[in-house]
């Protein structure tokens, strides 16, 4: 009996968590479509490596959305008060590196806090420490857990060193062939280098979006979303509403709450909708909608919905409703695919203005076929 009960005693103290030290994995992020090439971060405490991860390929999976993951060493470590992260940026083939001091204290704090979660409303534990590598050296550290995603703080990295972008040993978004590097260099002829956005931080508004098909001929299945900064998302058709137009010319829209309202969402600035053709298992609809440069200014600080119009003739409307009233923002234009032919039209808002580039030097980018409202 006694020497079972010293086993246990054994085991409850092996298993016991270290004061103060926390199971944790290291992540690293970098904004879509804005790639972040060789990765690499590395957390100390007191001078002393206690985990960090790595990849020999870019990444681009949205601004705060985590690829890697691994940690070598202990389970349990302490909560680190430093960090290394270097980095290429994939479209200026310029070298990043730098050293920063972290704020431990806020972080201990989240850790013993724990993070609640966003699907069971229960607390959990924060698992990820999030290393964010935007263009221009803009760094941001997160901490992530259940859903959660808390800003530690952020940073500027040095310029280390540049590549010659067309080096014919690399494979870079210049001499790649691949359709996947053509859409970036798109995204970023439409939309430029925001790299403000990534020292300040975006605003963020109360908003959801709305579909109604006057076409008869859409069962809407995805919006993908993304913002300034990079960041992504997605509304699904079984968690967006479907209105009829009743609904929407009714009242005076002042109270436009539902369970669909999604809080603080920063904003779109471009929008791929892909659709299911009614009746069909292979037919589908998509367009890809860039956001008016001024849409920012549409909205305001009450409850906002953004509202998908399909109209008869592969046509469709966007709009906005709130406490302003009806507001009509643009037209777009969508178009039919099955699954061999995945042609995609760009619809631009009236007034569109390519920005100004800013990269190293003048560049050719690939064609865009679109459309735009006269």
């Amino acid at each position: 009996m006694r020497t079972c009960y010293l086993l246990l005693l054994f085991l409850s103290l092996f298993s016991c968590q270290p004061k103060d030290k926390f199971s944790w994995n290291a992540g690293f992020s970098a904004p879509k479509n804005y790639v972040a090439g060789g990765p690499f971060v590395e957390y100390f405490y007191k001078g002393k490596s206690i985990g960090g991860t790595s990849s020999s390929v870019g990444i681009n999976p949205g601004w705060g959305v985590t690829s890697g993951g691994y940690t070598g060493g202990d389970i349990y470590k302490d909560v680190p008060d430093s960090a290394v992260v270097s980095w290429t940026c994939g479209f200026d083939m310029v070298n990043y590196k730098g050293g920063f001091r972290l704020p431990r204290e806020k972080m201990l704090n989240l850790f013993k806090e724990k993070a609640t979660d966003s699907n069971t409303g229960k607390t959990t534990d924060y698992s990820l420490i999030v290393a964010g590598m935007a263009p221009g050296g803009n760094v941001s550290i997160w901490m992530q857990g259940g859903g959660e995603n808390v800003e530690i703080d952020k940073f500027k990295a040095n310029i280390i060193s540049k590549d010659d972008r067309y080096d014919k040993s690399l494979i870079t978004l210049w001499t790649s062939t691949g359709e996947e590097a053509k859409d970036i260099l798109r995204y970023i002829k439409l939309h430029g280098i925001p790299y403000s956005v990534w020292e300040k931080g975006e605003r963020e508004y109360n908003y959801d979006i709305g579909f109604v098909d006057k076409s008869k001929k859409i069962n809407p299945s995805i919006t993908n979303i993304i913002t300034k900064d990079g960041s992504i998302f997605q509304y699904f058709n079984q968690s967006t509403s479907i209105y009829s137009i009743d609904t929407l010319t009714n009242s005076s829209n002042k109270n436009l709450s539902n369970n669909n309202l999604k809080k603080k969402n920063k904003l779109p600035v471009q929008m791929e909708l892909k659709w299911k053709k009614r009746n069909s298992s292979n037919y589908y609809y998509r367009s890809i909608i860039v956001l008016p440069q001024d849409f920012e200014s549409k909205f305001d600080f009450g409850e906002n919905r953004l509202i998908i119009e399909t109209l008869d003739d592969d046509f469709g409307n966007l709009y906005l409703l709130n406490s302003k009233g009806k507001q009509d923002i643009m037209k777009f234009k969508f178009d039919s695919y099955n699954n061999s032919d995945h042609r995609v039209i760009y619809s631009l808002p009236k007034g569109f203005v390519f920005p100004k580039w800013e990269g190293r030097e003048r560049l050719t980018f690939p064609e865009i076929d679109y459309w735009q409202e006269k």
